[in-house]
């Protein structure tokens, strides 16, 4: 992972937790966060974050490259994410659109090529991950959802082996059965805008229900964390960085855990929280209802009603343990390390990934 370790996050922690389920299964493996690891006794490269010069060297060498995509789809990116759903944003981003489709058509009359180059112009991250997946000899999405998106958006030709994202059961064992005096909802996660903590304590002021927010503050969001503060300054228990024990406290104590997030792959908090015995709520927008299924509540980041909505019901119902057996039943690290391996072998033993994902 050489260009998107610098902040933490499930990304850096799916990596380094697959790596430990690939050493248990006895492959030999080593993690590199620099931009040239050393290639000596390399047979296969897993990457994540990859870019198409990070693949080529390996190819060079005859190494293949498996790509953890990690993939937000076109939407999302499109939109601008969180800021432009706010209403002015939207119109700000009419406006642009009404720019780049003049710019477009300028750019036609003078010929092909150059309206290309007009359009290459206004997608360098879509330029960037297809030069990236095309290049990788095996993408590993994280769900159907993901390589469907990844197909649609990008139109890539790699083949795909869905592998899921984890949790640790033995992190969370016991935690499921306190449940009597649990006083809290709890949102955990990095402290940015795209996480929506913000939007989770507009939605949630006056409620009577105790807030607890905790997690790394993004060093590009300090603003934002003031303005998370600022608002819930009074009655939210902000709790800054903490540690994984620490964490795992504040999902044993909380009865709802809430990921209102603009765009979520996985949500990995959400799954940990289900293994600690909470509540779910999640985002509705991205794939994490592949995992979580009807064992959760589901919300529209960008309308507070909705939010207080999911967490008041989450808050008021029974605790589902439901979600906590199909977790365990189907995403702990363990199966991510057998499906990885299974993803290896067959790319290194020329067989086909799954039909439906060519």
């Amino acid at each position: 992972m050489p260009h998107e370790s610098r902040v933490s996050g499930g990304h850096v922690v799916q990596l380094e937790q697959t790596a430990r389920a690939l050493r248990r299964l006895g492959l030999d493996v080593r993690t590199d966060f620099s931009a040239d690891p050393d290639p000596q006794d390399v047979t296969l490269v897993h990457g994540f974050g990859l870019h198409a010069s990070d693949v080529h060297p390996w190819h060079w060498r005859g190494v293949p490259v498996v790509v953890s995509s990690i993939y937000w789809d076109q939407h999302y990116r499109a939109e601008g994410g969180e800021h432009r759903l706010r209403a002015r944003a939207r119109a700000r981003a009419l406006a642009g659109r009404a720019r780049r489709a003049a710019r477009f058509a300028l750019a036609a009359s003078r010929g092909n090529w150059s309206l290309v180059d007009a359009c290459l112009r206004y997608v360098p991250d879509e330029l960037r991950m297809l030069a990236a997946f095309e290049a990788a000899d095996l993408l590993l999405p994280n769900g159907t959802g993901e390589a469907a998106a990844i197909r649609r958006d990008l139109a890539v030709t790699t083949p795909m082996w869905v592998v899921p994202n984890g949790v640790d059961p033995e992190r969370f064992a016991g935690l499921a059965e306190v449940v009597t005096d649990r006083d809290s909802v709890v949102c955990l996660g990095r402290i940015e805008p795209h996480k929506n903590q913000l939007g989770v304590i507009e939605a949630l002021r006056g409620t009577g229900i105790r807030l607890v927010v905790a997690g790394y503050e993004h060093p590009d969001h300090r603003r934002y964390a003031a303005q998370c503060r600022a608002a819930g300054a009074g009655w939210v228990d902000f709790r800054g960085e903490v540690t994984e024990d620490e964490a795992t406290a504040l999902l044993g104590a909380a009865k709802v855990h809430v990921l209102a997030s603009w765009f979520e792959t996985t949500g990995l908090v959400s799954l940990e929280a289900a293994l600690a015995g909470c509540n779910v709520v999640s985002t509705a927008r991205g794939y994490a209802r592949e995992y979580l299924g009807e064992h959760a509540w589901y919300c529209d980041p960008a309308d507070p009603v909705s939010i207080r909505g999911a967490v008041v019901a989450a808050w008021n119902a029974p605790s589902r343990t439901e979600l906590r057996a199909h977790v365990l039943a189907h995403y702990t690290w363990d199966h991510v390390g057998r499906e990885t391996a299974a993803a290896y072998e067959a790319l290194m033993g020329d067989q086909p990934p799954p039909a439906p994902l060519r």
